[in-house]
């Protein structure tokens, strides 16, 4: 069907212009009924807003864009429904872009958007990140930016993520109280911000407890056969009784390893992570974990997104979600079992 035009779709209504325009934005001087009505005869008659017009317009694309490094199945898609489900609510449409973990690529695309004028722009912030110089170039000019999840604290633009320095601290803290005394922290590629501070906070944890409590750091790459670097870590130290793994997508890999070569969880070794609350619960046994909310971050950044577009000074807001323990069965409390 042929698409028509927006005074057309006034001309079938016996509306204004005006009307119907408001209409179809929401405006809150426009009745329900009138909405509905509108609304409803838009689709029926295939009418599309037209974005270049409305540009011209209100000076507004009614365009946000959510730039991320990958797509998995892990996070981000509970982030993109919480993320979509705001821009909604403001009468906005989301675009959705992947860097490829790039850096580079996320210089490109914001380009981009800058170009077709979106109104505020969603990072998350890939491998090759230069902090020193690329906050700059970030922070000036073109949308408004707002960084979630991968981010670099720091003063010029807002940013939304969880504590994980202290979340990994934390973590050797739960596993001493539950009597492990050897703990191996598995973390991902040193090229992310996210990796770095969760590693820093299992370090700074294991040094708070001095003699206490003995520790490694295993760093696995992506292209890393983490069955045989994991095998030789464990072998080269079999006093251990932990493992703290920094995500899902590291928790499923070690959870593949330990049940292939025959470790049972709790009982040879226990498991803690770091979790968006999906995995956990879908393999046995079920993970005990910090839960990483994708939909509370994907709010937050989202809702301080348009406080920044709305504002002619806007502050700069340094957001970091807390994680709650779940405690579920892949930790053994060695403390009871040596009372028992």
């Amino acid at each position: 069907m042929k698409k028509i035009t927006l005074k057309e779709l006034a001309e079938v209504l016996n509306m204004s212009v005006s009307t119907v325009s408001r209409a179809l934005s929401d405006h809150p001087d426009i009745s329900e009924g009138t909405k509905k009505k509108v609304k409803e005869a838009s689709v029926l008659y295939n009418y599309t807003p037209n974005l270049r017009a409305r540009y011209l317009r209100t000076k507004s694309s009614g365009l946000v864009a959510l730039i991320l490094p990958e797509y998995n199945m892990f996070f981000i898609p509970a982030l993109m429904k919480a993320i979509s489900d705001v821009v909604n609510e403001q009468n906005y449409s989301l675009l959705i872009f992947q860097s490829d973990d790039s850096y580079e690529k996320e210089l490109d695309i914001i380009e981009y958007c800058n170009q077709i004028s979106v109104d505020g722009i969603l990072l998350s912030i890939g491998t090759g990140f230069d902090h020193k110089k690329d906050l700059m170039e970030l922070s000036t000019g073109g949308a408004p930016i707002v960084l979630l999840d991968r981010v670099w604290p720091n003063e010029r633009i807002s940013h939304v993520s969880i504590e994980g320095e202290k979340i990994s601290e934390r973590a050797v803290k739960y596993l001493s109280d539950m009597g492990h005394q050897h703990i191996i922290g598995v973390f991902g590629s040193m090229d992310l911000t996210i990796t770095k501070t969760r590693h820093k906070g299992f370090l700074d944890g294991l040094k708070d407890f001095g003699q206490k409590v003995k520790g490694k750091a295993l760093i696995i790459e992506a292209d890393d056969d983490v069955e045989n670097v994991l095998s030789k870590i464990l072998k080269e130290n079999p006093e251990t009784t932990a493992l703290y793994l920094m995500s899902d997508e590291v928790a499923m890999k070690v959870y593949y390893f330990l049940n292939k070569n025959g470790y049972r969880i709790p009982e040879d070794i226990s498991v803690l992570s770091i979790s968006d609350g999906t995995l956990p619960f879908l393999i046995h046994p079920k993970i005990t974990h910090f839960y990483h909310s994708p939909t509370e971050i994907g709010r937050r950044a989202a809702t301080i997104l348009f406080e920044q577009m709305k504002s002619n000074e806007p502050s700069v807001q340094d957001v970091r979600i807390e994680c709650e323990l779940v405690e579920l069965d892949s930790v053994k409390n060695l403390k009871e079992a040596a009372k028992g």
